[in-house]
């Protein structure tokens, strides 16, 4: 399996047309397609340690160009059917992945709510670009997607998650023991949830 060793400029995609391209002042928000699979997978190998504390654990597999080939046409597919908008932060050259931010399990009907889950690159953290490129995302599903609710969940220990969703206006809702399997064990999370703005009743 050939592991990603290089990146290269975000590809012209004729699916641009069609999909979420949500702009902030440093970043651009935008799905990628399976050719862009190098530039995704040496985000997440730059990142691999990084990382490591706050996802689950990866097979070699994970790193390669074809899983990710195979991963980003199912985000697509994914999209197309409503349940996840899977999307990247670039740089604004688009050279560059700085942060991912996914809205999956999304559910429509009388629920209109998903998950949240993002992360953002070594790099670049410190530096305000994950609240920057969050907002941006939850304008987007709240105003262009029409959800009611955003959950997010994350590891109790994991102080920069907490003070992050707090800053974005996410209230917590509670504590689930024993909810993933993050870095090789179970792990309690704290379960935290945005509302809608537009959707209180007066």
């Amino acid at each position: 399996m050939d592991r990603l060793l290089s990146k290269k400029p975000l590809s012209k995609s004729p699916l641009s047309t069609v999909t979420p391209v949500i702009e902030t002042e440093r970043t651009s928000l935008v799905m990628l397609t399976s050719v862009d699979a190098e530039l995704i997978g040496d985000y997440y190998l730059q990142n691999q340690s990084h990382l490591a504390l706050w996802e689950p654990m990866r097979a070699e597999e994970f790193y390669t160009i074809e899983y990710w080939r195979r991963q980003l046409a199912e985000n697509l597919k994914q999209f197309e059917n409503g349940s996840a908008l899977k999307l990247v932060a670039l740089n604004k050259s688009k050279t560059e992945i700085i942060a991912v931010c996914n809205f999956s399990n999304i559910v429509m009907g009388v629920f209109q709510a998903c998950n949240l889950g993002y992360s953002v690159a070594k790099r670049y953290e410190g530096r305000g670009y994950m609240s920057e490129v969050l907002q941006a995302a939850i304008n987007y599903a709240f105003d262009s997607m029409g959800l009611h609710r955003i959950m997010a969940n994350y590891i109790v220990t994991n102080n920069r998650s907490a003070a992050l969703l707090n800053k974005l206006g996410f209230e917590q809702e509670g504590v689930a023991k024993s909810y993933l399997k993050i870095a090789g064990r179970w792990q309690d999370h704290a379960l935290t949830s945005k509302i809608n703005p537009s959707h209180y009743t007066k």
